[in-house]
């Protein structure tokens, strides 16, 4: 391939890989996407210089900001007090606001949703059990402020990830 062909293609996935970080705001699988785009590249690249060892890290960072994203959702949750009922509230309400706001207000619906989502789960099924008003609203607060940091961290990990590949793009031999 010419060198400005393939000057160009790094260019474009260094540039799209970037934007697709973007993405997380929206609510998408940004790092899934980031992921697919190394492995379009390394096909047309006949694996050169992002191969299987690439891919495996890119998917292993893939895998660690889900899990985190999680952790730090329902860790924040119950650390300030939640009851499982709330944490549990949180992890419903989020995903039944996801899915209830994507398609009514694009492209945010989904964040927002999530967010919203896992307040109101929260609040909900923490009030169900305890009965206390004002402990039900600490527990939403601490499942919204939660799901906000797990975002965050998921984000990371998704320039983490496009760090990882700019860097085997760029200086590996």
């Amino acid at each position: 391939m010419p060198d400005a062909l393939v000057s160009l293609a790094k260019a474009l996935l260094l540039a799209g890989g970037a934007a697709v970080l973007l993405l997380h705001a929206f609510g998408l699988p940004a790092n899934w996407i980031l992921l697919g785009l190394a492995a379009l590249y390394g096909l047309l690249t006949h694996w050169h210089p992002v191969g299987a060892w690439t891919l495996v890290a890119l998917a292993a960072l893939a895998g660690l900001a889900e899990g985190l994203e999680f952790a730090v959702g329902v860790g924040f949750t119950a650390k300030r007090g939640a009851t499982r009922a709330g944490v549990l509230g949180s992890c419903l309400g989020g995903f039944a606001g996801g899915l209830a706001l994507a398609p009514v207000v694009p492209p945010l619906g989904a964040l927002a949703g999530a967010f919203l989502g896992s307040f109101l789960g929260a609040v909900v099924l923490e009030y169900r059990a305890r009965r206390q008003l004002d402990q039900a609203l600490r527990a939403g607060k601490a499942a919204f402020i939660g799901r906000v940091l797990g975002a965050c961290v998921k984000t990371l990990c998704g320039l983490w990830m496009w760090c990882v590949l700019a860097y085997r793009i760029l200086f590996a031999s």
